[in-house]
């Protein structure tokens, strides 16, 4: 009894790994497909980067400060 016990749950085992290997399959062929039109199709590219000071900030404009370098080292003027 134990031996067909053991042979049924080792054969179930053995159909779970085949189940889920055949869906991790599915699922990869799917989505690189669903890569693979997107690309095709302009929906996935990547975006533009945009400047952080495209806008003006008026935070910025009190807190404004120089610095340059005389040679002897850098200088800083708040």
């Amino acid at each position: 009894m134990r031996t067909l016990i053991a042979i049924v749950a080792g054969l179930g085992l053995m159909v779970a790994a085949i189940a889920g290997i055949a869906l991790a399959l599915v699922l990869g062929v799917v989505a690189a497909g669903a890569v693979f039109a997107g690309r095709l199709t302009g929906r996935l590219q990547p975006a533009m980067a945009r400047s952080a000071t495209a806008k003006p900030d008026h935070r910025a404009s009190q807190n404004q400060f120089r610095v340059w370098d005389d040679g002897r080292g850098t200088i800083i003027d708040m």
